[in-house]
């Protein structure tokens, strides 16, 4: 069940409980002073410094997906109830992530990462992923291991060994849990690489991610394309059913093929792409698309960060406006 939220309208609820909080901190100092008891901690400025102070938290028992508005790339951050939390791809730049990524977890509460996943080692998804693996603690890098000549992602795999960070080779089938409640099941790719001549194809062997909570699911297919979309429908059919699509290749035409959306069958779609970027995505082919069938589009050039919420039964649709043009 798809519940719209905007931002004015959260940031009205945060208001009205900030007065609240504030009206009931000031009774309660009246009458610790009436009873002589007050006393008051000091709290160092390098506590300050440290603690990170949650401005966007979703509700107790809710996880919070973030299509995170990146520039023309990709980067989604899911954080679980309990304040496990993971990334898959860091967009095409160090500043951005450092910029916009970081706070935005931080204002979460965010300093650590169970798993840092790269889908593909394309500039605008490993761009960012040096900045990321210095600026949180990262528990597990999870790689496809698709061969590269890309030297941030030669940067990344020094940084991942320089720290000793265990990696997970990523593969179908395997699985991922997140906090108590959530799995992060890896669809894509396959033991053997689909190739372009005789090279591995870097997007077509994009890693597949599958979100579930309860009884929604958030597919995050990267750049996939129509060749892999095709084989994840043979194998998968309509397992591949998804409340929200984070559409594949930032909107390309070479994505989201009528079947591979039938098979998905989203309330939502999600588009991550820079604005007045240079490839024209999305393309206007998958616009039509998915508004033949009748699926919400949301779009970070357009609206910046797209955040999800859902307690495993319903969900919730917001944006967040971006406030870096890095």
């Amino acid at each position: 069940m798809l519940i719209r939220q905007n931002h004015s309208q959260r940031t009205t609820c945060l208001l009205v409980g900030a007065i609240i909080a504030i009206t009931l901190l000031l009774a309660c100092i009246i009458v610790a002073v009436a009873l002589s008891i007050v006393t008051l901690p000091t709290i160092s400025d390098n506590e300050q410094a440290s603690t990170p102070v949650p401005t966007r938290v979703a509700p107790s028992g809710e996880t919070l997906v973030a299509v995170l508005d990146v520039d023309q790339g990709q980067a989604v951050l899911i954080v679980a109830p309990d304040g496990s939390a993971a990334l898959i791809d860091a967009g095409r730049s160090q500043a951005r992530v450092r910029e916009e990524v970081v706070p935005y977890a931080r204002s979460l509460g965010v300093t650590r990462l169970e798993y840092l996943i790269l889908s593909h080692p394309d500039q605008d998804h490993v761009g960012g992923m040096p900045a990321a693996l210095t600026s949180f603690t990262v528990a597990n890098w999870v790689d496809p291991g698709i061969p590269t000549t890309n030297q941030t992602y030669e940067e990344s795999v020094e940084l991942v060994l320089d720290e000793d960070i265990p990696a997970i080779l990523a593969r179908q089938g395997e699985t991922l849990p997140l906090g108590d409640s959530i799995s992060l099941s890896l669809l894509w790719p396959e033991s053997e690489f689909i190739m372009d001549g005789s090279e591995p194809d870097s997007n077509e062997n994009s890693v597949v991610v599958a979100v579930s909570v309860g009884d929604i699911d958030i597919l995050i297919p990267g750049d996939l394309e129509t060749g892999g979309e095709a084989l994840l429908v043979e194998r998968y059919g309509g397992a591949l059913a998804s409340e929200v699509l984070v559409a594949g290749h930032h909107g390309s035409n070479t994505s989201s093929s009528p079947d591979f959306l039938d098979a998905v069958d989203p309330e939502v779609a999600i588009i991550s792409a820079g604005e007045d970027n240079p490839y024209g995505h999305p393309h206007d082919e998958v616009l039509q698309r998915l508004r033949f069938r009748s699926i919400d589009i949301y779009r970070t050039d357009e609206e910046g960060t797209i955040e999800i919420r859902t307690d495993g039964n319903e969900f919730t649709i917001s944006t967040v406006e971006t406030d870096t043009g890095v």
